[in-house]
C-alpha cells in the first residue's frame, strides 16, 4: 500500500558554510527519500536554513551585515552545497519565509488554548555593557554537570540541555563581560505535565530509533522533564501571535520585545515545509546534538497543541571528528563540504559517509582513510566488477549478450533485506548488505574465468557473463539511493530503469561505449 512519508532533515544554521559533519549526518535522509520514491510512496523530503536565533545575530555582527543579509547569503550557499551532493529535496526552504512564520504563530495559538502553556517570572541573563537580555547562544560558560565549556542551551561534553542561567562563570559572547540575572516574564511549556505522554510515546517508538536517540532520550526522561521557556527577549525571531498579548496579559513593551524561542519554532519547520501532507510515518535525520529537540521537544509541542503523535523514526548519527578532534563552525576547525566536493566526485563522498555514519561511535575523518576506503571498495570492488565485466563483453562479444530473461536468485533476497534496513533508517547496514552482492559478483567473475571459457566453451562463457551482468544490473538499482550518478550511467549502458525497488530481469544488452566508473585516488 502506498504510504505518505515525511523525511525531515535537521535545519542547519545559516551562519556559515556547511562542513563535512553535515554531510555525514544528512546523507541518510537523501538515501531514505530515494528508496521510498522507488517503492512508489508519496515522499516529502524537506529541510531548510535555520535563519533565526542568536547564532545568526552573532555571525551577522561579526560580518558587519544585517541578520537578513547574512541568513539569505548562507541559505543560497547551503542549497548549492546540498545540490552538489545530489540531494533530492522536495522543499528546501528557510525559517524567515512568511509561510513558516504564519504556520508557527497559528500552531502556538493552538497551544495557548490548552493547559500546557503558562507565563511566569524567571531570571534571564542581562548584559549591562550591551544593554540587552542575552538569549542562549549569546552566553558561554562552564557546564554545571561535567565542567566542560558549554553553550547557553546545551553542553556538547555531556549532552545535557541547559538554560543560560545555569552556566558557571557565564560570559557575554558579544563583549565578554559577565552578565547578571534579572527577572523577566516568559511563556513556558509544561513539559513536566506532558512527561507521562512523552514517556508513553518513547516506549512505543524507541524500537524505530537509533541507539543514541534511545539512550539519550531515556536519560532525559529518567532525570525528569523540566518546563521550558518558549519565548525569549530577542530582536531576531518569529513574532508572537497577537492573541498572546491578551491571553497572558502582556504589556505593549513585553509583547514587542519577545520572540518565539528558536527551538519552539524551528522543529515546526518540518510541518510548515510539508503542508498539507498528513504523513503515515516521519523520519527525523540529524546529528546526536539534535536528539532532544526531536525526541522530546517536537512531541511535546504536538501534544500541547492537542495533536496526535505520528509514527516517528529517529535516524541520529554520532559526530564526525577531524583527525581525532571535534569540528566546529565557530572555531573554524573544519573541512567545508564545498572544499571536499571541489576535490572529489559526489558519489565518493556519499559512499564514504553513508558507509561510516552510525549511531554508536564518532567517525574520525582523515584524507588517508578516505582514499583507502574509496580505492579498496568503490574502485577495486564495485567499479572493478562493472568495468572488467562490461569491457570484456564490449571487446570480446561486440557489446552484445542475450540473456533470455535470466534471473539470479540472490538479488531478490538482497532487495528484501536491504529494503527492510532502509525502512528502518539503517543506511550503513543496508550498504554493507549490498556489498555482499558486490563481493559475490566479483567472486563469480573470477571463478567462471570468461577469458578461458570464451575459447573453450563460448556458450558457458555467455551464461556466466549473463549471471554477472544480471547482478550488476540489480546493483545499479540497489545502490541508486547511495551513489546515484554512477548508477545512472550504469543504467543507461544496460538500458534499465531506476524507478522501481524490485529485481531486474534482463533479456539482452547492447552496450554503447562505456567508461571507467571510478578513478583511483592517489
Amino acid at each position: 500500500m502506498k504510504k505518505k512519508v515525511l523525511i525531515g532533515l535537521s535545519w542547519p544554521y545559516a551562519n556559515g558554510r556547511l562542513h563535512i559533519g553535515h554531510a555525514a549526518s544528512s546523507l541518510p535522509a537523501d538515501a531514505i527519500a530515494r528508496f521510498h520514491r522507488m517503492r512508489g510512496n508519496e515522499v516529502a523530503f524537506v529541510s531548510g536554513s535555520d535563519c533565526y536565533g542568536t547564532p545568526i545575530l552573532v555571525a551577522a555582527k561579526s560580518e558587519g551585515v544585517t541578520p537578513t543579509q547574512l541568513s539569505d547569503k548562507y541559505h543560497e550557499l547551503h542549497k548549492a552545497d546540498f545540490e552538489s551532493l545530489g540531494f533530492t529535496f522536495d522543499n528546501y526552504t528557510k525559517t524567515t519565509t512568511q509561510q513558516h512564520g504564519d504556520f508557527v504563530r497559528e500552531f502556538h495559538e493552538l497551544m495557548y488554548k490548552n493547559e500546557f502553556i503558562f507565563a511566569k517570572n524567571e531570571p534571564q541573563l542581562y548584559c549591562g555593557s550591551c544593554v540587552k537580555y542575552l538569549p542562549d547562544r549569546y552566553v558561554e560558560g562552564i557546564c554545571p554537570h561535567c565542567k566542560s565549556n558549554a553553550k547557553g542551551d546545551s553542553c556538547d561534553g555531556c549532552g545535557k540541555i541547559l538554560e543560560p542561567e545555569e552556566l558557571i562563570e557565564p560570559k557575554c559572547k558579544l563583549c565578554a563581560s559577565t552578565p547578571t540575572a534579572r527577572d523577566t516574564r516568559q511563556l513556558y511549556i509544561a513539559l513536566s505535565k506532558l512527561e507521562p505522554q512523552i514517556r508513553e510515546f518513547y516506549e512505543k517508538s524507541k524500537v524505530y530509533w537509533a541507539n543514541n536517540a534511545v539512550g539519550l532520550t531515556g536519560r532525559y526522561l529518567n532525570e525528569g522533564l523540566r518546563d521550558r521557556a518558549i519565548t525569549r527577549n530577542i530582536e531576531w525571531g518569529v513574532t508572537l501571535p497577537q492573541c498572546a498579548k491578551e491571553k497572558f496579559a502582556l504589556s505593549d513593551e513585553e509583547f514587542s520585545e519577545k520572540k518565539i524561542y528558536i527551538w519552539a519554532e524551528n522543529v515546526l519547520g518540518y510541518l510548515s515545509a510539508s503542508q498539507p501532507m498528513d504523513a503515515d510515518v516521519i523520519y527525523f535525520v540529524h546529528a546526536k546534538d539534535n536528539i532532544p529537540f526531536h525526541s522530546v521537544i517536537f512531541p511535546g509541542l504536538l501534544l500541547a497543541a492537542g495533536k496526535t503523535l505520528p509514527q516517528i523514526k529517529m535516524v541520529s548519527s554520532e559526530y564526525v571528528r577531524l583527525a581525532d578532534s571535534k569540528m566546529s563552525k565557530s572555531t573554524g576547525h573544519m573541512i567545508t563540504l564545498h572544499e571536499l566536493v571541489e576535490k572529489y566526485p559526489a558519489d565518493m563522498i556519499r559512499y564514504y559517509f553513508l558507509r561510516n555514519v552510525n549511531d554508536k561511535k564518532d567517525v574520525n575523518f582523515t584524507y588517508e582513510d578516505f582514499h583507502a576506503v574509496i580505492n579498496s571498495e568503490l574502485v577495486n570492488g564495485f567499479g572493478n566488477l562493472v568495468n572488467r565485466t562490461l569491457s570484456f563483453i564490449k571487446s570480446k562479444l561486440d557489446g552484445e549478450l542475450s540473456l533470455n530473461g535470466r534471473q539470479v536468485v540472490a538479488p531478490t533476497q538482497t532487495f528484501n533485506e536491504v529494503g527492510e534496513l532502509l525502512q528502518d533508517g539503517k543506511t550503513n547496514k543496508a550498504l554493507a548488505r549490498i556489498w555482499e552482492l558486490v563481493n559475490a559478483g566479483n567472486k563469480l567473475f573470477d571463478e567462471s574465468a570468461p577469458w578461458k571459457t570464451i575459447k573453450s566453451d563460448i556458450g558457458q562463457c555467455k551464461i556466466d557473463l549473463g549471471a554477472v551482468v544480471t547482478i550488476i544490473a540489480n546493483l545499479a538499482r540497489l545502490l541508486y539511493p547511495f551513489i546515484p550518478t554512477a548508477c545512472e550511467k550504469l543504467a543507461g549502458w544496460l538500458g534499465i530503469s531506476l524507478d522501481k525497488w524490485e529485481p531486474v530481469t534482463l533479456d539482452e544488452i547492447d552496450l554503447p561505449d562505456i567508461e571507467i566508473l571510478f578513478t583511483r585516488l592517489v
